[in-house]
C-alpha cells in the first residue's frame, strides 16, 4: 500500500450507521431517502466504531490488535476488504454469512471525527438473530398532525371524514423526546398541512432541538413570517407541492381560489432569499402531465437558486374517493411516454435534479412472479409506525383509521409499549390458520418467507379487494384471485 495512503485517516462512512437492536447490530443508510438496512454480527460492528476518523491505517491496526487480540497482520487481512470497497461484500462469521455494501471505511482528510459510534454499544448477549426482519426497536415514526388543508385536491389521499379530537402538543413534545431517547433514527410530520396546526413551530423546533431531521411537505402559500419561523428554527429544506402555475387549472385541481398561485410564486420567491432548499413535487392528473404545463413550471424554478430537485409524480388510487373518478383523472399512457421523452431532454439544461416518480401498478404487474418477487419490502410495523392526530397508532399513513391495522394509541401509552403491544406484534407474526381456506395464503408452501420477509402491500391489498379481505394476498402474487377493483394505471 502506498505511503500516501498510509498516512491518511479513515472513517467509517458517514454515509451508514450502526444500531444496537438487543440481539443483532443494524447497518442501514444515514439518508432517508436512500433508505436499506443490513442486520450484522456485533463483531463486526465493533470493529466499524474503531474508525471515527481520526486516525491513520497504522494506528486503527495497533487498536484492533488490543482490542481482539489479533496480530497486525490478521487485523489487515479482515478490514482491508471493506477499505474503499467498490462491489458488496459478503463475508462468513459463526458459521453465518453478512453482505456489506460498497465503501464501508473510507479514506478522508477532513477533521473530522464520528461521535456516534462507540464500541461499547455494540456489545451484546446471546442468543443472536439475524433472520427477524421486524426490529426490536422502531426506526422512522411519522406524526400527522391533522387533517386540514388549505386545498381539496381531485386526487386526495386523505380520509377527511375522520371527527378526532387531537393530540395535546405537550404530549406530541413528550413523544419526541421519548423517541429521542430511544435512539430512534427518523421522526417526520405530514398533514393534512403542518402549518395549520396551532403550534406548528413548537412541533419543528423540539424535533430540531432533538436531533431529528424531519422532512416536512406543504401546499400552502407561506407567509413571510412563517418562512422567517421556518428559518429561525433551523430547518433547512422543504417540500413544496405544485402541480402547475395554471390558475384555471388549479381552482378546477385542487378547489382553491384564483390568487393561490401568485401567492404560492410569492412564497417559493422568499423561501429561495432564506436560502432554505426546495423540493417541489407535482402530483399529476391527465390535465397537469403536459410539456406546456410541466414547462412552465421548469422556467419559474430556474429563475431560483436553492430548487434542490423537481419531483414529476402520477396520481394512484385513494382508499377514500370512488375508484371511478381515479380512471377519469389518470394521465393516458402515451402522455407519460411524451412526459418522459421531456424531461430526459430537460435533465440536460437545469442544474436541479428532475425525478419522475411513477409507483402506480400496471395490469402486466398483477399475478406477475417477477414483480413480486422483485417488490420493495413493506416497512410497516417493521421499522416503525404512523401516529394519526388522535394518538391512534397504525402501520401505514393511508390506512389511517380501519381498525385492522390500529396497533396501540399514544396519548397514554409509550411507544416501546405500543411496538410490542400484542395487535403489533400479531399483525405481523400472522399465522397461516389465520386465514380462510379460500384465502391461497393459508395453503401456501412460501408463506412464512412472504409474511415474514418482503411483506405484503397492505393499502394495495385492501385498494384492490376492499377493507373487509385485507388478508388477501398482494395483489401481484402469481396466487392472487381476480381483483374486485380496477386500481391499474
Amino acid at each position: 500500500m502506498q505511503d500516501s495512503y498510509i498516512e491518511r485517516k479513515i472513517v467509517f462512512n458517514p454515509e451508514y450507521r450502526l444500531r444496537a437492536d438487543i440481539d443483532r447490530v443494524i447497518l442501514m443508510s444515514s439518508n432517508k431517502n436512500r433508505s436499506f438496512f443490513r442486520f450484522i454480527h456485533p463483531m463486526y460492528a465493533v470493529l466499524f466504531s474503531i474508525f471515527k476518523g481520526n486516525k491513520t491505517l497504522p494506528e486503527y491496526l495497533l487498536e484492533i490488535n488490543k482490542l481482539f487480540d489479533v496480530s497486525e497482520d490478521k487485523a489487515m487481512d479482515v478490514i482491508s476488504v471493506f477499505i474503499e470497497n467498490k462491489k458488496e461484500v459478503t463475508t462468513e462469521y459463526d458459521g453465518q454469512y453478512f453482505s456489506f455494501p460498497k465503501k464501508i471505511l473510507v479514506y478522508h482528510d477532513d477533521h473530522f471525527v464520528r461521535e456516534d459510534i462507540n464500541c461499547n454499544q455494540y456489545i451484546l448477549g446471546l442468543p443472536y438473530n439475524f433472520k427477524r426482519i421486524r426490529f426490536s426497536i422502531p426506526n422512522s415514526i411519522l406524526l400527522i398532525v391533522n387533517l386540514s388543508c388549505v386545498t381539496d385536491c381531485i386526487y386526495c389521499y386523505a380520509n377527511r371524514e375522520k371527527k378526532y379530537t387531537p393530540l395535546p402538543t405537550d404530549r406530541i413534545l413528550q413523544i419526541i423526546d421519548e423517541a429521542k431517547s430511544m435512539q430512534i433514527e427518523n421522526f417526520d410530520i405530514s398533514g393534512g398541512e403542518l402549518f395549520l396546526h396551532k403550534d406548528w413551530n413548537i412541533i419543528l423546533k423540539s424535533l430540531l432541538i432533538n436531533g431529528f431531521s424531519p422532512y416536512i411537505s406543504t401546499k400552502i402559500p407561506l407567509t413571510k413570517t412563517m418562512v422567517d419561523t421556518l428559518y429561525d428554527v433551523g430547518m433547512k429544506e422543504i417540500q413544496i407541492s405544485l402541480d402547475s402555475l395554471n390558475p384555471e387549472i388549479q381552482i378546477n385541481n385542487l378547489n382553491v381560489n384564483s390568487s393561490y398561485i401568485d401567492k404560492m410564486k410569492n412564497s417559493l420567491q422568499y423561501i429561495d432569499s432564506k436560502g432554505i432548499k426546495m423540493i417541489i413535487k407535482g402530483t399529476h392528473t391527465r390535465y397537469t402531465l403536459t410539456p406546456e404545463n410541466i414547462g412552465e413550471v421548469i422556467r419559474f424554478l430556474k429563475t431560483l437558486k436553492h430548487v434542490k430537485r423537481y419531483m414529476i409524480s402520477l396520481i394512484g388510487v385513494t382508499l377514500y374517493k370512488p375508484v371511478n373518478e381515479y380512471h377519469t383523472i389518470k394521465p393516458e399512457m402515451e402522455q407519460t411516454s411524451e412526459i418522459i421523452k421531456y424531461i430526459n431532454e430537460e435533465r440536460k439544461k437545469n442544474y436541479f435534479e428532475i425525478v419522475f416518480d411513477n409507483q402506480n401498478i400496471n395490469k402486466s404487474d398483477i399475478c406477475n412472479y417477477t414483480e413480486f418477487k422483485e417488490r420493495s419490502l413493506c416497512t410497516g410495523n417493521v421499522d416503525g409506525f404512523v401516529i394519526l392526530p388522535d394518538g391512534n397508532v397504525t402501520i401505514c399513513e393511508e390506512l389511517y383509521w380501519n381498525e385492522h391495522f390500529i396497533i396501540g394509541n399514544l396519548a397514554e401509552s409509550s411507544i416501546c409499549d405500543v411496538w410490542n403491544s400484542e395487535k403489533a406484534v400479531n399483525l405481523w407474526n400472522l399465522q397461516q390458520n389465520d386465514f380462510l381456506d379460500s384465502n391461497p395464503c393459508s395453503s401456501c408452501q412460501d408463506f412464512d418467507n412472504c409474511r415474514k420477509g418482503k411483506g405484503v402491500c397492505w393499502k394495495m391489498v385492501v385498494k384492490g379487494y376492499s377493507w373487509d379481505n385485507y388478508l388477501y394476498p398482494d395483489p401481484r402474487c402469481p396466487k392472487a384471485p381476480e381483483l374486485k377493483y380496477d386500481i391499474c394505471f
